[in-house]
Parts: structure tokens; sequence; C-alpha cells
């Protein structure tokens, strides 16, 4: 009888498959398919030149920009990150938060709203600001003035010029006394509800409810 050939154990015949391998030539340490190809000697390939790299971001990737201020529209529960400076996309992303809360019509805001509230919130180091109104359609506004609120007929909100917001956890009367102070264009104060109305329009200054 023949005797048989001595059975390799498990573990020797791992190491000879690995051993014929790297004489074939195979990459003993091969990169995960998600993985981009190493840069190493010439003659092997390489990596997104930095030109591609600089070109992918022109073109569309997204970048990552640092947050200023969170804005909350009180009636819808949205929230919208804005940083220090606007982004390219911002009057359309601001004219959708702060849309009509009866019609959910849309208009462009007044740029002019957005800058008060980034030097206020810059100023006061507040990271959150609701705002109670943004644009009004006609509709809302002469509900609004009918039901007896402090409301113009033809109101800076129908405009699209004002927005009426709080800084939370920033006294709303620190607010109102460097707004009276600086601002140009119109601010009203509403104690009751407790936030302030500033606009693009003509200097004003009165308090209501």
């Amino acid at each position: 009888m023949k005797p048989s050939a001595p059975r390799r154990s498990l573990p020797a015949l791992g190491l000879a498959l690995l051993l014929t391998s790297l004489d074939a030539g195979a990459d003993p340490d091969p990169l995960p398919s998600f993985l981009p190809p190493r840069t190493v000697a010439s003659g092997v390939r390489e990596g997104p030149s930095k030109a591609k790299k600089s070109r992918a971001l022109r073109e569309g990737e997204p970048a990552l920009r640092p947050t200023l201020v969170t804005l909350v529209n009180v009636h819808t529960l949205e929230a919208v990150a804005i940083g220090p400076e606007p982004s390219r996309d911002e009057a359309a992303v601001i004219a959708r938060f702060l849309r009509d809360r009866t019609t959910w019509e849309e208009h462009v805001i007044d740029p002019t709203c957005l800058r008060v509230v980034r030097a206020m919130a810059t100023l006061f180091q507040s990271r959150r600001a609701e705002f109670i109104s943004g644009y009004r359609s006609d509709k809302l506004n002469e509900h609004l003035r009918k039901k007896g609120h402090h409301v113009a007929r033809r109101s800076q909100h129908v405009l699209g010029h004002a927005v009426d917001f709080r800084l939370v956890g920033v006294p709303v009367q620190q607010v109102l006394q460097h707004l009276r102070g600086t601002h140009n264009g119109g601010v009203g104060f509403y104690p009751q509800s407790g936030f302030i109305h500033v606009d693009g329009g003509p200097r004003r200054r009165w308090s209501g409810e």
C-alpha cells in the first residue's frame, strides 16, 4: 500500500497561497474599491490631481461654511443656518423660509433685513434668531389689521421689506436700544409679544401690539 502524502495544516496552506500570490506579483495590501488609488513611484497610477480636485469643487461639490446664527420660523418651525456672509442661493432660501404663512406665497426679502439680523447676532453673540413675520400677502395683512393689530394698510411686510424677530438669550430691550440708535429704516417694538420689527423703508420709530 502506497503511503499517502502528509496533509498540510490550514495555517500552512494559507501561508503557501500567500507566498504564491506574492510571487505572481499581486498587491499584498490592496486598497478597498471605494478608496482612490495610492500615489506612489512613477509608473504607477496616481490619485486625482490638484487641478482636477479644484475643478470638481467649482463644478458643484458642496462647500462647508461656518454658521453664524440659526434662524427659526415660529409658525412653521422650519430652521435655516446662515453664515457671516450671504451664500449664493441665500435670497431664494430666505424667500421660502419667510413666505406668507397662510397662502405660502413667496417673495424676495430685502437684504437689509438679513444684514440687520447678522449684525445683531454678531454684536450680542446669539446663536438663534426667532422670526415671527416676514413676507405677508395682502390677504394676511388685511386680516391682521382688521383684528386690531398695529398693522399699516400698506405694510413694509407686503413689499417684502420687513421682518419681525427676536434673539434668543438676549433681552429684547438691548437689541431695541441699539437699533433705535443705528438703523436708518423703520424700527418697531411689540412688548407684549416680545419682538422687534425692522424694515428697509423710511426712518421711523414706534411701539405697538
